[in-house]
């Protein structure tokens, strides 16, 4: 499978292959009428993606997420999503959203979604990476990740892009978070206003 991950229509990226694979999967910005893909691809995971990704377990997507999603503001909440070509039938999204106080250092919600057929193929990171390009091309700084108790392999594995370098870590009874300074091998990605979706981000205040 090669991926080719389109952050706007002037990305070129490095494709993603999986071996075995077929077809092209590409990865852009979500649209406002991707709402009922994201509600399909919502209900082709199962409890425990759901459970793992939301930290709790969700009927639906919250309304107040989809539409601050499908608003394609990315100041205040990016997204992408990962699909084939037929976007009712979305594979993944991802999005950043940034903090609601707006304040200097204050940290954003940043979130990742796979389908359970499309988990470990490489989608996930094809989104971050794209996701954190477009971050970095509007003076994002900082973000931040948080995981449930036990899955601290997935912080290891963010701190160990070239495109961010751990700052800090904490754990607490809700699980762990760490806090990524983004480097300067992220790419410089043209963002259009509309394309937008969960990791936590920070905006710097004074390098802090």
């Amino acid at each position: 499978m090669t991926m080719v991950i389109e952050g706007s229509s002037h990305l070129v990226a490095p494709a993603v292959r999986r071996s075995g694979g077929a077809g092209i999967r590409r990865v852009d910005g979500v649209r406002p009428t991707d709402g009922p893909g994201l509600r399909a691809l919502f209900d082709s995971c199962s409890p425990e993606t759901v459970r793992l990704r939301f930290f709790g377990l969700l009927d639906e997507l919250p309304r107040d997420y989809v539409d601050g999603v499908l608003a394609c503001w990315p100041e205040v909440h990016d997204a992408v999503v990962a699909h084939r070509g037929d976007r009712s039938r979305l594979a993944g999204l991802a999005s950043l959203a940034a903090p609601t106080g707006g304040g200097p250092g204050d940290a954003a919600v940043f979130c990742v979604l796979v389908a359970d057929g499309r988990q470990r193929q490489g989608l996930g990171a094809a989104m971050v990476r794209a996701l954190l390009a477009r971050a970095a091309a509007r003076g994002v700084e900082r973000v931040t990740a948080s995981v449930l108790p036990g899955r601290s392999g997935l912080l290891a594995a963010l701190a160990r892009r070239a495109e961010v370098e751990l700052e800090s870590s904490s754990r607490d009874q809700d699980g762990l978070t760490g806090v990524y300074k983004l480097t300067q091998q992220v790419r410089w990605v043209p963002v259009r206003r509309c394309s937008s979706v969960c990791v936590g981000v920070r905006r710097g205040a004074g390098g802090q």
